[in-house]
């Protein structure tokens, strides 16, 4: 049971506390306390790059080649996944972050890396760069 507010207003920051209020004392005696976080709001990624996130792993799956091979814009997810992105703990052991945890910038940014290997390191070369 996780539960996101954001605080643009005092009405807002009211049912927070409301929330946190009536919930914090029964999950406690349930032996399940909250955990609170505060910090700035972080807008998550937008449709928009998450669009050119797919089309950019669709070009460098068309054009990329590792000793013969090829392979799908999803093995190019997963590989620049493992590669770029911080690993979190898991039952199975550590494992990338999902890319849905990125702020728009971080996003950005690992779109930006991933373009500037391709092109750098597989030799290809971006419609849309």
């Amino acid at each position: 049971m996780n539960r996101v507010f954001v605080l643009r207003d005092k009405e807002c920051a009211q049912r927070m506390l409301d929330y946190i209020k009536s919930t914090a004392g029964p999950m406690a005696s349930a032996g399940k306390p909250l955990s609170v976080e505060i910090g700035e709001y972080q807008q998550k990624r937008s449709s928009d790059q998450n669009r050119l996130y797919w089309s950019v792993l669709a070009e460098i799956a068309e054009a990329a080649e590792i000793e013969g091979k090829r392979f799908s814009r999803e093995a190019w997810h997963e590989h620049f996944r493992s590669e770029y992105l911080p690993k979190q703990e898991s039952p199975s052991g550590l494992v990338a972050m999902s890319t849905t945890q990125l702020t728009k910038q971080e996003f950005a940014d690992y779109v930006t890396r991933i373009q500037a290997f391709a092109t750098q390191t597989l030799g290809v070369e971006f419609a849309c760069a």
